[in-house]
């Protein structure tokens, strides 16, 4: 009897707990490490968010910047400044357009030497077209017949713009070597004949005064 009151004592202990499989930890732990990832991931999103919220407020707080120098239109006065940097072309009036010839008699060897002079007559400063484009050196006979024009069979004609000051003075020259042609340069005539011929000079619209000269 005794041993069996000694049995029923030893009932009234509480059971050993039974270990756990290690899979199971395993699994756990894992369970474990996840969450504490999300959990920090989370915690990271909301500090973001607030510091994002701060700094969009800041930036529509912020004044727009002042325009620069270099984005300011031109002023008026800009304008004019150009404006007077600009020179007038010469008026009609302004030129005076002669011509001229080295002799006044020429044996039948010696070609004339044709010479076109213009000065500025006017007071100001101004642009005058002197380029062979609109030089032209005529010759007629005694009697006011054609006989030569540079413009007749003029190659490649070039413009030159040149800025004249009151009283400045410009000339071109031109060799006529004796040779005849019609208005359209279609024939020449190689042998002129000896007599009076007169030269006509002429800038754009602007006619000299006819010179005289003889050929032997």
């Amino acid at each position: 009897m005794a041993k069996l009151g000694i049995m029923a004592e030893h009932q009234n202990f509480p059971q050993r707990p039974r270990r756990i499989p290690p899979h199971i930890l395993r699994r756990r732990r894992i369970v474990a490490v996840v969450m504490l990832l999300i959990l920090l991931g989370l915690l990271g999103w909301g500090i973001w968010a607030v510091v994002g919220l701060f700094t969009s407020d800041d930036e529509q707080a912020a004044p727009p910047p002042e325009p620069t120098a270099a984005t300011s239109s031109p002023s008026a006065s800009d304008d004019a400044t150009d404006d007077d940097d600009v020179t007038a072309a010469c008026e009609p009036e302004m030129l005076t357009v002669t011509g001229a010839t080295d002799q006044e008699t020429y044996a039948d060897d010696e070609f004339p030497v044709f010479a076109m002079n213009v000065a500025h007559d006017g007071d100001v400063v101004c642009e005058a077209s002197l380029g062979s484009d609109q030089q032209s050196f005529v010759v007629e006979d005694a009697d006011g017949e054609f006989v030569f024009s540079t413009r007749a069979c003029q190659v490649d004609p070039q413009e030159q713009m040149v800025e004249m000051e009151p009283g400045q003075s410009e000339s071109a020259e031109f060799e006529w070597e004796r040779v005849g042609t019609d208005e359209d340069c279609e024939s020449t005539v190689e042998d002129i004949a000896a007599g009076q011929y007169q030269l006509v000079v002429s800038l754009g619209e602007q006619t000299a005064e006819p010179v005289t000269f003889e050929l032997e």
